[in-house]
């Protein structure tokens, strides 16, 4: 297939690679010179231009663009996609980018790789990302059913496997597994780094290794991400906060009136639970 990618970041790049190693002919579109120039280099599509133009070739256009350009995106990007081409976004709510698409193109899905680092750019990008990774589609009751044929049959061959979700549900969920984590994750960056005095302050950073590292890893991505999901999920957001407080809240009262062992039960069931999330 030709296949366009809007936006060779993480991933878009990421995708590009993938496709073009099961030998789809793949479209990029930068925003920038700088950053064609360096998606060229990567090889991250086999054509790479910052005219949207080249859309016109394409079967497939997958959107990898920021959450804010894809809720209102410009009249060219509009204009230069097919009517009859299949278009999809990567973005990580649903709600508000399938209300606006689904105004826009009639073979529109929304869907949702869950997949990711804490880089961005054209430089970060790298084949293996998705290799065995969830990837939600959020069909509607007008969706084509032979384009989501078609983008179902595309994400299994990258080695993806495929849930289905309605867009209400995945963002009620992603916003406890995805969404939360970010905020609590920058919280305990700054309670770490809350710290006076600055030799013990050095040594507590010195200290700090993988398990630190990897309960903060989302902490430390793109904050122009943490910032749209807040924006445009804000009521699955703050409820998940909320419920997190609570949690919190009850492990601080435990340890403050001395409740040993129902704090040992409250971290002995979270072990248990733990594993219906990560199997």
């Amino acid at each position: 297939m030709n296949i366009g990618i809007v936006g060779l970041g993480l991933i878009g790049g990421s995708i590009g690679l993938k496709l073009q190693r099961l030998k789809h002919t793949i479209y990029g579109v930068t925003n920038n010179n700088l950053n064609k120039k360096k998606a060229i280099e990567r090889n991250l599509a086999n054509v790479v231009s910052c005219d949207l133009g080249i859309l016109k070739e394409c079967s497939l256009i997958i959107l990898a663009l920021p959450i804010k350009d894809l809720i209102h995106p410009s009249n060219d990007l509009i204009n230069a996609i097919p009517k009859d081409s299949i278009v999809t976004d990567v973005g990580s709510i649903k709600e508000p980018i399938i209300n606006t698409w689904g105004k826009i193109h009639p073979l529109f899905i929304g869907s949702h790789p869950m997949a990711g680092t804490e880089e961005k750019g054209v430089e970060s990008g790298f084949e293996g990302l998705l290799e065995n990774a969830k990837w939600i589609i959020t069909p509607t009751s007008k969706t084509n059913s032979h384009s989501l044929k078609t983008l179902s049959k595309l994400i299994t061959s990258m080695q993806c496997e495929i849930y289905k979700a309605s867009p209400k549900e995945h963002d009620e969920a992603v916003s406890l597994i995805s969404h939360l984590p970010i905020f609590v994750a920058s919280s305990l960056i700054k309670t770490a780094n809350a710290e006076k005095n600055e030799s013990l302050l050095a040594l507590t950073q010195r200290l700090a290794a993988t398990g630190y590292a990897d309960t903060t890893r989302v902490g430390g991505g793109n904050p122009n991400l943490g910032l749209d999901l807040a924006i445009n999920n804000q009521t699955n957001i703050l409820k998940a906060i909320k419920e997190f407080k609570k949690n919190i809240n009850e492990i601080e009262s435990l340890i403050k009136n001395n409740k040993w062992e129902l704090l040992s039960e409250k971290l002995t069931k979270s072990i248990e639970i733990r594993s219906n999330f990560t199997n």
